[in-house]
């Protein structure tokens, strides 16, 4: 009963979204964060919390003030990917500017696919969406699937809605090999929260458990680790930033190069969140398993 009330709660709001004139998007967007914030409480303790052990330096009015413009920025992306249906290729392209397009071509040309990386930075929904379309190919996302099979279906349908490729949890292993041994490109978030059981690499001053899912596809497929920013700007578009992780040096798939190469993206994306604080999803529990 309470996925029903859910699925149709989502539906309403879905549709009530994709009717809003583009202009009301961000506004909204960050009612809708604050609002968020007033009814998640705990999600605000969490951001502050996280907040002030990654910047002990900060004064706690600006701590605040951060955590603050993450609930909107949470909201926005919100706003964003549920409006996002009423996109065109085109506008997309307007909307979102991905730098030097014919030198990442080249490199996945080069490599015959690669490992995209990222993190819940900016609007990471819309992100994969246009990295697909500029380059012109599939993305196979890792994707964590929702309780409610409805609602899953509806995010599902917007994330492939310009031909990418969804690969559940998980699947994640065996389907990114596949796509990756094929000359395709896998794409994974890796900054939240990992098992126990995961590698530990520095984030923030503390060694963390993190993902190696990126570090551990490339170094097996000896595929290209490209590391992707997606920065909102103060126009309210988005500046579409990527670099490759060297791993020159890292030859073989071992335990001790899938380490650093986990290490060196993840302290890329430490740099970046350093610069925009506010456009990070600091509301999860990323330390929960520290050693």
């Amino acid at each position: 009963m309470n996925f029903f009330f859910e699925s149709l709660g989502f539906e309403f709001l879905h549709f009530f979204i994709s009717c809003l004139p583009i202009q009301w998007i961000i506004p909204f967007g960050k009612s809708m964060g604050k609002l968020y914030c007033f009814f998640q409480p705990i999600r605000k303790k969490i951001a502050i919390e996280n907040l002030r052990n990654a910047f002990p330096e900060k004064e706690f009015s600006e701590i605040e003030f951060i955590a603050n413009q993450v609930f909107e920025n949470v909201g926005i992306t919100f706003i964003e990917f549920l409006w996002s249906n009423n996109f065109s290729r085109e506008q997309i392209m307007k909307f979102v500017q991905l730098e030097n397009v014919p030198a990442l071509q080249k490199i996945i040309s080069e490599n015959n696919g690669a490992v995209f990386v990222s993190g819940h930075f900016g609007n990471w929904e819309l992100m994969a969406l246009a990295i697909g379309i500029f380059i012109d190919k599939q993305l196979s996302i890792v994707v964590k699937k929702q309780r409610n099979e409805f609602v899953d279906k509806k995010i599902s349908l917007q994330r492939s809605m310009f031909g990418n490729k969804l690969i559940p949890m998980e699947n994640a292993i065996k389907e990114s090999l596949t796509e990756l041994n094929k000359g395709n490109i896998v794409a994974l978030l890796s900054d939240q929260s990992a098992p126990k059981e995961s590698v530990y690499v520095n984030f923030f001053g503390k060694n963390v458990a993190t993902f190696q899912g990126p570090a551990a596809f490339a170094l097996k497929t000896k595929k290209p680790l490209i590391l992707f920013y997606c920065i909102r700007t103060c126009e309210g578009n988005y500046d579409l930033r990527w670099e490759p992780i060297d791993k020159s040096d890292l030859q073989n798939y071992n335990e001790e190069n899938i380490y650093e190469l986990t290490q060196r993206h993840t302290k890329k994306l430490e740099e970046m969140i350093r610069k925009y604080p506010e456009q990070w999803l600091w509301t999860h529990r990323r330390w929960k398993n520290v050693q």
